[in-house]
């Protein structure tokens, strides 16, 4: 697995979590309204794709607008400093060089996550993973609850195994059949920690597993298709 694949794989983690924040929240007795939750959180999704799409070079833009008015901000404070000495414009100097650097850091991994046709099309793999949760739950109810922990496991493994060891490519697609196993088996352990029956698991283990492998979007149809098996099932 590659920095740029790895680093993906921690923001999708970092965002199934605050997917699963309601259904966290309630178990510790703190009630949060999940229909708002996912309503704002598809808005700002959505905003942010929309953005992508409709100004590629906002982040340029922005980009730029700061690194003026940092340098701008600099060179007021050396014109008014009482002391114009050489090692305290030297310390200005340093400071306005970490900063720098932290904007070209923050740049340079924001473009380290992004494929190509997101660069054209926005942030799909974010967006339709949103979008497929928030769907669950208008139509699903608690089960969409079983659809989030499968877009944080299922996804998650197959790619992390499927990249390092995976040797068998699945027919029709570029998935691989020890990624998609490995998907299936860690989503079955974790639906079985928190109570499912070992064969109701392995139902909606092996659907995660071939809706995640060819789907056309896996973000958006894996949470919606195991929040309405779950609905029979569970």
């Amino acid at each position: 697995m590659n920095y740029r694949e790895a680093l993906r794989k921690s923001v999708h983690l970092v965002l199934s979590l605050i997917l699963l924040l309601p259904f966290m929240l309630s178990r510790f007795g703190i009630d949060v309204n999940t229909a708002v939750f996912y309503s704002i959180l598809s808005i700002l999704s959505l905003t942010w794709n929309a953005t992508q799409i409709k100004k590629p070079l906002l982040r340029s833009e922005v980009k730029k607008f700061m690194r003026e008015n940092r340098e701008k901000f600099f060179k007021e404070i050396k014109n008014f400093l009482p002391l114009k000495s050489q090692v305290t414009s030297h310390i200005l100097d340093k400071i306005d060089e970490k900063i720098r650097g932290i904007e070209e850091l923050v740049d340079s991994q924001l473009s380290a996550m992004e494929r190509d046709y997101e660069k054209r099309g926005g942030y799909i793999g974010l967006t339709y993973g949103v979008l497929g949760v928030t769907i669950s739950y208008f139509l699903f109810g608690r089960h969409s609850f079983y659809g989030v922990v499968s877009l944080a496991t299922v996804d998650l493994a197959s790619t992390i195994v499927g990249s390092l060891a995976g040797a068998h490519k699945l027919p029709f697609t570029d998935k691989t059949f020890e990624g998609s196993i490995s998907g299936a088996i860690l989503f079955s352990i974790t639906l079985i920690l928190i109570g499912i029956s070992p064969l109701n698991a392995f139902i909606l283990s092996v659907l995660a597993a071939v809706v995640e492998a060819y789907a056309i979007e896996d973000n958006l149809l894996l949470p919606i298709s195991v929040s309405f098996a779950a609905t029979f099932i569970v």
